[in-house]
């Protein structure tokens, strides 16, 4: 275990909205790796009285995933890199230094199910980076029932992802809401992109992508929301529902 001091050398988390108890937590978990709320109280000296507070906070801002198992949570830490794409440019300069500090800290395990919740723009735009970092060249980013409102909040964002993906040879398929044909229309005109649109009477604020072994539920209706599961039995069966609507649908 190593020194409990070291979150002394973390300022430019501090500077950057995470209080002292968030930031003793998430080192613990980057240290421990996968582990139940007793481990996480004694490794970090926080109060179980504040434990759970913590977490939930640490939870919203997707920098902790939990699953249950015989009916217990187990919580594990996302990895630092995941700081970095909530920030904003001007932000970003803070975590130079510690990024290296928390990289070393992490314990090295296969997490082959999690599942996250994200709050906020910034919470979305996030899940969106990790698109870009585990795709690669010939891969397919699949979303199910793309909303207009979703399209109109976030469009500028959007827009320059989707540049992104295109660069890096990322194929998109695309199920659009039928009142989204407006948005659609310019996706059409991109590269490496296939549009369809589910029929009418379909409309509702939220939206499926399936990349990889990671599904994402999104939702933007008052307070954006999403989940991001990375399970690949769940992953392949989300494909497999896509695929099955994908060839019943008309590509116009």
């Amino acid at each position: 275990m190593r020194n409990i001091s070291l979150y002394m050398y973390l300022p430019q988390l501090e500077a950057l909205g995470f209080t002292p108890r968030e930031i003793r937590v998430y080192v613990s978990l980057l240290e421990l790796g996968t582990c139940a709320v007793g481990k996480i109280i004694t490794h970090s000296k926080i109060p179980s009285s504040k434990i759970y507070e913590t977490l939930d906070k640490l939870k919203s801002k997707g920098l902790v995933s939990f699953i249950v198992k015989e009916n217990k949570q187990f919580f594990t830490a996302i990895s630092p890199l995941h700081i970095t794409d909530i920030l904003d440019e001007q932000r970003r300069g803070f975590m130079a230094e510690a990024l290296p500090v928390l990289q070393s800290l992490e314990k090295k395990e296969k997490v082959e199910r999690s599942a996250t919740l994200y709050e906020g723009v910034g919470g979305l735009k996030s899940i969106y980076e990790l698109m870009l970092r585990e795709l690669g060249r010939g891969d397919t980013l699949y979303v199910l029932g793309a909303p207009r409102l979703a399209q109109e909040k976030l469009t500028a964002f959007l827009l320059e992802f989707n540049k992104r993906r295109i660069k890096k040879g990322i194929h998109m398929n695309i199920l659009y809401h039928a009142d989204a044909r407006e948005h659609g229309k310019i996706r059409e005109k991109m590269g490496l992109t296939s549009v369809k649109y589910l029929q009418e009477d379909f409309c509702v604020p939220a939206w499926v992508d399936i990349f990889g072994e990671y599904v994402v539920l999104f939702n933007i209706d008052s307070s954006p929301t999403a989940t991001l599961i990375k399970d690949r039995a769940i992953a392949q069966s989300f494909l497999a529902y896509f695929d099955a609507i994908w060839g019943s649908v008309r590509k116009y």
